[in-house]
C-alpha cells in the first residue's frame, strides 16, 4: 500500500485544498493530511487543533483512505519518521516559485538524512493559473460579506463566517 503525507496550515480549509487531496489519491492508496503551523505566517484565524478538527469534518466520508492529524511542534521530517512514511504531497499555486518548496524539500532532506539517515521524496502538483482559491481569497471575501459556498466545503461555511466576525 502506498502512502503519503499532504501537509500545510490549511487556515482554511477550502475546495482547492480537496482537489490538491483527490489528485493525491490516484497516486497514493492512504493520505495522511498534517495540519501544522507555518512560522512565516503571522496570524491565523483557527488554531492548529481547530483546523485540525475543520479538516476531518471535510474529509470523513473519505474513510480510512484519508487520515487527519495535527503536526503540533514536530518537524516535517520528524512527522515522516515517525509515520513510516517518506512521500509528501506538496501543492504549488500558479505564480507562485519554487523557491519555498525548494527550502522545505533541501531542509526536510537534511534532516532526515543526519538525524534518522532517511531520505523524503516529494511530489507537486502544479495549480493553474486560472485557479485563484486560496486561504487568503477565502478570508478576504468573507471579510467582505460575499459568497464563499464555491469556493469551501459547505460543512465548515458556518464555522468560517462565525470566525470572520472575530477580524472584522
Amino acid at each position: 500500500m502506498s502512502k503519503g503525507i499532504f501537509i500545510g496550515s490549511f487556515d482554511p480549509w477550502h475546495n482547492g485544498h480537496m482537489d490538491r487531496l483527490n489528485n493525491a489519491l490516484k497516486i497514493f492508496d492512504e493520505v495522511t493530511i498534517v495540519v501544522a503551523d507555518n512560522e512565516t505566517k503571522k496570524t491565523y484565524w483557527f488554531n492548529q487543533e481547530e483546523r485540525t478538527n475543520l479538516v476531518k469534518r471535510c474529509v470523513k466520508y473519505y474513510g480510512r483512505k484519508v487520515i487527519v492529524k495535527s503536526a503540533g511542534s514536530k518537524m516535517l521530517h520528524d512527522i515522516c519518521h515517525e509515520e513510516k512514511i517518506f512521500n509528501v504531497f506538496r501543492g504549488v499555486k500558479a505564480g507562485r516559485t519554487f523557491e519555498e518548496e525548494i527550502r522545505l524539500q533541501i531542509t526536510s532532506n537534511y534532516m532526515a538524512k543526519n538525524e534518522y539517515d532517511e531520505k523524503i521524496l516529494f511530489v507537486y502538483d502544479i495549480t493553474s493559473e486560472e485557479d485563484f482559491r486560496g486561504s487568503s481569497v477565502v478570508k478576504n471575501l468573507l471579510l467582505r460579506h460575499k459568497d464563499i459556498s464555491t469556493l469551501v466545503p459547505s460543512c465548515i461555511i458556518k464555522d468560517l463566517k462565525e470566525r470572520a466576525k472575530d477580524y472584522e
